[in-house]
Formats: C-alpha cells, structure tokens, sequence
C-alpha cells in the first residue's frame, strides 16, 4: 500500500491559498501550522479505487455477496429499511464518497461475473441467500457513523433474526481505521462474545483495513511536534470545542480527494464567523489537487534565484542557524519550532542549491546569500515624497531673526533678568516669567548619597561658588 501524497514544504510556500490560511496564525505558530499540513496523506481517487477492486476481489470468491456504502442519515431517520424491505432512498445531491463507492462495485461486478449485489433490498437478501454483508467507508475514527449504521440495519425484525441465528456475516471494510473504532463498534451492536453464547459476536462481525493506527498515539503521526501541534489546534477559539482535534478527538490525518474525514483537525474543515478553512464543506478544492499533481522544482542558484528565494524566509532562517553552529536536524528543529520533517526538507533543499555542504557547514554560495539579504534587508531606503525643490518655495522669507530682532530680545531678557519687578532686590517677577519661578536643577540634586552618622561628612557636601 502506497503512503499517499503529501504537502511539501516547497508546495507550501508556493501556493497561494495555504498562505493565505496561514495568515490566520502569529509569526510564532506558522512554522508549526507548516508542520500540521506537511504531516497530512492524500489518498487519490486512483489510489482508493485501485484498492477497493482488490480488496473486493478477494470478496469475489465468496457466495452472494451484498455490498453498503455506510452514510450518515438524519436524526428522524429510525431504520434502514422502508415498510416495503427497500433501503431507505439516497438524497438528491451528490454523496461524494458514496457515489465514488458505487461506480467501483459496477465495475467490479463486471470484472468478477455480477457477484456482488449493489444495495439490496431484504427481499433479494433473502431469494439470493446473502451470507456475506460488507460495509464500506473511507476512514473509522471513532466508529460512530458505522454503529450508528448497523443499529438502523438492525432494527428489523426479518434481518435481526438472520442475524441472531449466525446466518449472516458482516464486513466492515475501510482503507482506514482506529482501534478504538472497533470496540465502539463491538459495544453498539447486538449480540455478544460471552461463553454461553453459541455463536459470538467476534466470528460474526469482522474489520479489513490496511492501515490500522492508534488514536492515541498522536506522535507516530504528526511527528516530533505533535504537542506543538495539539496546542495549536485547541488554541482557535473560533472552532468548536469539540471539533477542534477532530470528531472524538481522533485527530485524523488521511484525506482523501473525493472526501475529507470529519476526525481531521477542526481549523481545517470548519466553516465559523471570522475563520476560513482550508478546505471547506469537507471538499478537496481543485487546487489542492492541482498542488499535489505538481512535480517539485528547485530554483537555479543564481541572482534570479537568490531573488525567488527571499520569498521564502525558512530557508534563511536555516541558513542563519546553521552560521552560527547548529548543526543536528534535532536542534535545528527546536529552534525553527518546526517538525523534523519540514527541517530536512529545508536542509535538502539548501544541500542541493549548494548553500551547504552534507555536514552542515555554510559555503561560499550561501554565505553570499545572507550577505545579499542582510544588505537588501537594512538598506536604507530614502522617502523623496517628503522632498519639495526650493524652486516651488516662491516668496517664502527666512526663518532666522534679524540682528535687530535678536538685540531687542537680548535686551528685554536683560531687562526681565535684573530688573526687580513684583519681588524682592535681585528677583523678578513670577507674573512675568516661569523660568526663575523654579530653582536650579542643580541646586535640588543631592549630589551624594545620604549616609550612616559616623560616616558623616563634616564640612558638608561641596556647594556652587559664590
């Protein structure tokens, strides 16, 4: 089974639409928003077909086999089956997922001779003697959505006694799921694996998975910074409380192109007032997908691609680091605040432009990029706007005094500094001035400490000269 795509750190910064989410976050936390969507699969729809119609062609070997796409129903909704033994009609938009699931089984069922039946009713259950049930989904997080589906197929009487006699088998059949999911599941349906029990649960319903993770575990997906990332995630207020690590607090990473899980983080997919998710109403956006079809290109290392590179300030951020002597992917990480993931994509791309050597040790071509950005970032940049020629300044007089001007104020400041108005011999008048109403700066100043008595200064502190 392949891994999937995923969202690259070159990717990243290329696009348009994730810088544009990414604005949404503090200087601070977008190294580790950058770390979140680099930690994300992509399973395309090629991918999730072309395991579908193997996993079905091993089903092909078994006698009538019936097939359901698991789906969510309304809150009214009380059974899987209408009075007549059809299932319950499927709405009149498109399901996404189940419409992509129902294409696959038309195929396979010409691949493999029409063994497999397509959402039958209980009637031809019953003619066709259907012993094998498989329900299909995406991905099980917390196993809600199919207990919640296998409680309203079993609430007939006609299908509960089939399958309370072990006549039936049911296959629970998804690309992914959590281990959690399976005791959800288990807890929810009827029937149980106690030892009086003739035929237990556990040989009746069965999960076929390639890719079976805990939930838990939230470091073996999200990497080294995944408490980063959970932080991150219960940091946005604007999404709700229980959304914001994904319904049940799964904390998915799997997405796929014809749909995205509802157990991925919330900032992801939550459509609130003052927020903008980076894919709404649960849907890939055709950019997403042109994204991730798009092959990885490094720039030349020449001053057109010095130029392309100051778009991106990570790489620098690297560069500056590893200057002054960081050399391990661990410390390089904790001090980007990224996941490990992301700071060697960085470091490739740095080795491959010929900034630095495999030992991360700064080359000439990388000195001489931060040499150019240092420059280009405290250059000083001149404000002409403020600038008026002197030749649009007509009839415009100096703004110095005249001699005349100044001798007349040297006199009446004489005159207000020596002549007695309003106070006594030697003072002038408070009316007529505030600069002699306040004593001399110096003469309020201590100029030494206060200090113990039997360290007293006899003669006193120096005082100004008479």
């Amino acid at each position: 089974m392949t891994l999937g795509k995923r969202l690259t750190l070159e990717k990243i910064e290329k696009s348009h639409e994730i810088q544009l989410w990414l604005t949404q976050f503090s200087s601070n936390d977008m190294f580790t928003a950058m770390s979140m969507l680099s930690r994300l699969k992509f399973i395309s729809r090629d991918e999730y077909s072309s395991w579908l119609l193997i996993k079905l062609g091993a089903y092909s070997k078994l006698e009538s086999v019936a097939v359901y796409a698991v789906r969510k129903f309304r809150n009214n909704a009380q059974c899987l089956w209408q009075k007549n033994g059809n299932t319950q009609p499927r709405p009149a938009q498109t399901q996404g997922s189940e419409d992509l699931v129902s294409s696959i089984i038309s195929n396979a069922n010409r691949r493999h001779n029409n063994c497999f039946l397509d959402h039958p009713s209980l009637t031809v259950l019953k003619d066709k003697k259907v012993r094998h049930i498989i329900l299909l989904d995406d991905s099980v997080g917390s196993g809600k959505r199919v207990a919640d589906f296998l409680q309203l197929m079993t609430c007939s009487k006609t299908f509960m006694s089939w399958w309370s006699g072990g006549y039936i088998s049911l296959h629970i059949l998804s690309y992914a799921r959590t281990y959690q999911s399976e005791k959800a599941i288990f807890d929810r349906t009827p029937g149980s694996d106690h030892g009086n029990r003739k035929i237990r649960l556990s040989s009746k319903l069965k999960f076929d998975s390639d890719l079976v993770y805990d939930a838990y575990d939230i470091h073996t997906r999200w990497g080294n910074s995944s408490k980063s990332i959970l932080s991150l995630c219960a940091s946005v207020k604007k999404v709700a409380k229980d959304r914001r690590k994904g319904f049940g607090d799964v904390m998915g990473n799997i997405v796929f192109y014809h749909s995205v899980p509802n157990n991925i983080p919330g900032m992801l997919v939550s459509s609130v007032k003052g927020w903008i998710p980076l894919f709404p109403n649960r849907s890939l956006p055709d950019w997403t997908v042109r994204l991730l079809e798009m092959p990885e290109s490094l720039p030349e290392t020449t001053e057109a691609g010095f130029k392309q590179l100051q778009i991106s300030s990570s790489l620098s951020d690297l560069l500056v680091l590893i200057k002054i002597g960081l050399r391990t992917r661990a410390s390089l990480s904790r001090r980007l605040g990224c996941d490990e993931l992301i700071t060697q994509k960085l470091i490739d791309q740095a080795i491959k432009l010929g900034f630095v050597s495999k030992y991360l040790r700064m080359l000439k071509t990388g000195q001489g990029y931060l040499y150019k950005e240092q420059k280009n970032k405290f250059e000083r940049k001149i404000d002409y706007s403020l600038y008026k020629p002197q030749s649009w300044c007509a009839d415009q007089g100096t703004v110095q005094p005249s001699d005349h001007d100044v001798s007349k104020a040297r006199v009446q400041t004489d005159s207000i500094a020596f002549e007695s108005m309003d106070g006594d011999d030697g003072e002038s008048s408070l009316e007529r001035t505030d600069a002699m109403a306040t004593s001399s700066p110096i003469m309020d100043v201590t100029q030494y400490p206060s200090w113990a008595r039997e360290r007293h200064i006899r003669n006193g502190p120096k005082g100004l000269k008479e």
